[in-house]
């Protein structure tokens, strides 16, 4: 198995070298994109994870714009297949990646740190941290980066769009990538603030160690939304920003936050009439995946 997930990283490294003396081609760049793609499922499916969370790719055959699709901390790329049939049919090329959120994701990305081509050398320097505990949002963050970055090589007309955590991983990547813009869905960024909040937080002032080992997922998950927010002072690129007016997880606060840090005119907030956090899924979603497609034709 070794010898076939090397072969396939050296056909991602030769596609890489030629798209670098003829990025025109769409024929090299399309079968750039099925490699690497291949790569990511030949070791996903290795570590077990099952074939509707894999990650998935609908490529078109024209030149077309993409979009990488990050779904929510609860969920897998299966709950954004919807969106990204929509998506599709309507021109885009769509890649949903899994995340690694927990072992055999952390999995997933360590392997694609020891084999992905030119990303290689940045990838190695991180490998040194490994999550004992919660949700691993460090290797989140640059397992999602590793895949833009193909997807960027396959097209400068890269979009992101996010779902709840999703949507967070989206910020960052916008501070740090040349993607066009983001969609974002339900972003996590403020928690609503019910009575088991408060108590996390009071808990974790107090003994913040005792807060990590009986809640690691809330407390590795809190740190990040913190470290997000506190690096969101400016954003360029046109946003969209979907949420439910009374969701029951994340609060509105997060849509207003991230309206008063915008600054493209081209930038879109649409609260909708719901209390569901899953936009992505049920009878908001259409209306959701129609907004997603309006926004991405205008930036």
């Amino acid at each position: 198995m070794k010898d076939t997930l090397a072969r396939i990283d050296h056909s991602v490294w030769e596609l890489g070298k030629l798209i670098a003396k003829n990025p025109g081609s769409l024929t090299l760049r399309s079968d750039f994109l099925k490699f690497f793609h291949e790569s990511r499922i030949f070791i996903e499916r290795k570590v077990g994870v099952s074939e509707t969370d894999r990650s998935f790719l609908y490529l078109q055959r024209r030149e077309a714009p993409c979009c990488l699709l990050l779904h929510g901390a609860g969920g897998t790329p299966a709950e954004m297949r919807d969106l990204a049939e929509h998506l599709f049919q309507s021109g885009y090329t769509v890649y949903g990646m899994n995340l690694p959120l927990n072992g055999a994701g952390n999995h997933v990305a360590h392997e694609a740190a020891r084999s992905a081509f030119h990303w290689r050398r940045f990838l190695d320097k991180q490998r040194g941290y490994v999550s004992r505990a919660g949700y691993n949002w460090q290797r989140c963050l640059i397992d999602s980066k590793v895949v833009l970055d193909a997807l960027l090589t396959f097209s400068s007309n890269t979009s992101i769009v996010g779902f709840s955590f999703g949507g967070t991983l989206a910020l960052n990547l916008l501070q740090d990538s040349r993607v066009r813009g983001a969609a974002l869905i339900s972003p996590a960024l403020f928690p609503v603030a019910d009575g088991r909040y408060f108590a996390f937080k009071l808990v974790r002032s107090v003994v913040p160690f005792a807060a990590k080992g009986i809640v690691p997922k809330e407390y590795t998950l809190m740190q990040f939304l913190e470290k997000t927010r506190s690096r969101l002072k400016k954003i360029e690129q046109p946003i969209l920003v979907i949420h439910a007016s009374h969701d029951r997880i994340v609060s509105p606060k997060s849509l207003r936050h991230l309206k008063g840090v915008s600054s493209n005119p081209k930038s879109r907030f649409e609260l909708l009439r719901s209390d569901r956090h899953v936009l992505v899924k049920g009878e908001d979603a259409a209306a959701v995946a129609k907004l997603c497609v309006g926004f991405l034709r205008e930036i």
